[in-house]
């Protein structure tokens, strides 16, 4: 991408919300299909949690002006049982948290799972920029949470509130290392990371000027860490969880699908475990690939797992990490170029995109689906529609699903690297060139589908959302085909190797 993505402009104007919480009206799940899940794909432990009594207050309130407010996470992730530590400035005296569990809980959204009041406040410094437009806090800690009893594995918000009754958002995730689940729920918090403000510097941009530090590259960062806050515009801290994450999320846990819950880190760090799982939901945005990620999910299709990428844009950029205070894993580098200084003595972990020298391995390898562009405004066209991802829908061949496309997306390109059979199953006029919806499945391998839209997230569900700025309410008569497409995906990939069950049958020279 020449520039950063327009869908992000429209994502940064959360800092004009007051916090309503917005109306949910949930679909009927067995109109569009919930019940073709098999039992094994569901888990009684998801059932019972979404059960509990949900709090919808978790998005009441104003958000907390920039600098008055905020904090971050010693981890993205952490096991059962493990300890995680807060890292907290506010301009107050004293201030609350809550911690929610973020799931279905009756439409709601969130269960609050702990309380604290009156932590002593503290305002801390902002670091100065580094040569890189790294951003790198070293704070002293706050409060520490952990992973007790009290906690299932899943999706967690820490809602950080003021005296003022000002709150700020802190996200981290609770992952289960001994689970076998079906399903591999991951976020993609590199990519939340590559587009994160605070602090003045992003992977894309120099948001305010910020004392005498330039870097190159269009005064863009090319190091990042984790150790800082999400900015105030990206959803009052919980970054791209609430636009790009929190749908699919909301949908899975009110099926009660049988889920792990990752970050792409998680896969950086423990990739080898994918095999363990039947399929890995790669959610709406999915951008920033480090090489061991990558092999990852190379080598799980290999082996029978199934992928989805439900967003566009998809295992584009090649990062690598460095470490920093709180792990190994904190720093996270894209130079896009050659120009990183790796290349002369290792040019495999050269930052460039993937699809660029010395990678030349774009997405498309092991997808059928590359990168088109920023403008995926449109309808989906529904092509191949009786093959079992349309069953039960109702589209028929050129059915057109008005305003289902948006944000980025991506297409089949027979001038790329594809693998043989790749099989289109919408195949869309958007105004930056073709959108498709791809799936391939090797025989004996697992499948692998595209949506190629940046929407298809949030064509799923009438999430609840902040304001009107994260998740667009759902259109009925998009949302029941979208989600019940979903659900046969769901239920082939969480069955078995889609190659061996559902092996793609080649359709791209008809378009």
């Amino acid at each position: 991408m020449a520039s950063v993505p327009s869908r992000r402009d429209v994502l940064r104007g959360v800092g004009a919300f007051v916090g309503a919480f917005a109306t949910v009206s949930t679909l009927d799940l067995t109109a569009s299909g919930a019940s073709i899940l098999p039992g094994d794909l569901t888990a009684q432990w998801v059932r019972r949690e979404n059960v509990r009594p949900g709090d919808g207050s978790w998005l009441r309130g104003v958000a907390a002006t920039a600098g008055d407010l905020e904090g971050y996470a010693s981890a993205t992730s952490i096991n059962l049982g493990q300890p995680i530590t807060f890292f907290v400035s506010t301009t107050s005296p004293t201030y609350s948290i809550k911690v929610y569990r973020m799931g279905y809980y009756q439409g709601l959204g969130a269960r609050l799972i702990e309380t604290r009041l009156d932590l002593t406040g503290h305002a801390r410094p902002m670091p100065t920029p580094d040569q890189y437009g790294t951003v790198d806090c070293r704070w002293p800690a706050s409060f520490r949470v952990v992973a007790d009893e009290r906690y299932a594995p899943g999706q967690y918000l820490v809602r950080l509130e003021n005296t003022e009754h000002q709150f700020r958002f802190v996200p981290f995730l609770v992952r289960d290392d001994s689970s076998r689940a079906a399903f591999v729920y991951m976020s993609s918090v590199t990519t939340w990371q590559a587009y994160n403000t605070w602090g003045g510097f992003s992977l894309y941009r120099q948001a305010t000027p910020v004392g005498s530090v330039t870097v190159s590259d269009a005064n863009r960062a090319v190091r990042v860490s984790f150790n800082r806050p999400y900015d105030r515009a990206f959803a009052n801290g919980a970054a791209d969880f609430v636009g790009n994450e929190f749908p699919l999320l909301f949908l899975a846990e009110q099926l009660g699908l049988d889920l792990t819950y990752w970050t792409d880190i998680d896969l950086h760090e423990r990739g080898a475990s994918l095999t363990r799982h039947r399929a890995l939901l790669s959610l709406g945005h999915d951008e920033y690939y480090s090489p061991a990620m990558r092999a990852a999910v190379v080598n799980g299709v290999d082996h029978g797992v199934n992928v989805a990428f439900f967003g566009a844009n998809f295992c584009y950029r090649k990062i690598r990490f460095e470490p920093s205070v709180n792990g190994a894993d904190r720093l996270m580098i894209n130079y896009r170029s050659t120009a990183d200084p790796i290349t002369a003595t290792n040019p495999s972990l050269a930052t460039v995109n993937w699809s660029q020298y010395p990678s030349d391995t774009p997405e498309s390898t092991f997808t059928g689906s590359i990168y088109g562009g920023v403008d995926g405004t449109g309808s989906l066209s529904v092509v191949d529609a009786s093959t079992w991802f349309w069953r039960g829908t109702g589209v028929r061949n050129g059915s057109v699903l008005a305003g289902a496309l948006g944000g980025e997306f991506n297409h089949y390109n027979p001038a790329v690297t594809n693998p043989a059979n790749v099989q289109i199953l919408g195949h869309s006029n958007v105004g930056g060139g073709i959108s498709d919806v791809t799936y391939v499945a090797e025989p004996g391998q697992g499948g692998v589908f595209a949506s190629g839209t940046g929407h298809w997230v949030f064509d799923l569900s009438d999430a609840p959302r902040l304001g009107n700025f994260w998740v667009p309410a759902a259109i009925p008569g998009v949302t029941n085909v979208i989600r019940r497409a979903t659900i046969n995906l769901l239920a082939r990939f969480g069955a078995a190797p889609a190659g061996t069950t559902t092996p793609s049958v080649a359709n791209t020279n008809q378009y």
